[in-house]
């Protein structure tokens, strides 16, 4: 079995089953450009999942090492990336 077909295993333990089977998908299917910077709401909605289960499992999934999770401030103007963070404490809140 390979590693992440092993990762997706432990992450159905932990996670909505149909919520981890689109994960699957997605990342099997979609192209690079849509890997980067999820937006984990939209996915939901487009996938016709619930959003809180889709977090959670994102959230899990980031935990074993299938995502990365980083925390972005975005200029609401533009909606560029200011800050990026790999923790919530690391965002200066002042800013």
């Amino acid at each position: 079995m390979s590693e992440a077909k092993s990762l997706y295993s432990v992450l159905r333990q932990s996670a909505d089953p149909d919520t981890v089977a689109a994960i699957e998908e997605l990342v099997r299917d979609a192209p690079d450009r849509a890997l980067c910077r999820v937006n984990v709401l939209d996915f939901a909605a487009k996938t016709g999942l619930d959003e809180e289960r889709a977090i959670a499992a994102f959230l899990h999934a980031a935990r074993l090492g299938l995502f990365e999770l980083s925390w972005n401030v975005l200029c609401p103007s533009c909606g560029g990336v200011l800050e990026a963070g790999t923790t919530l404490k690391s965002v200066d809140r002042e800013e």
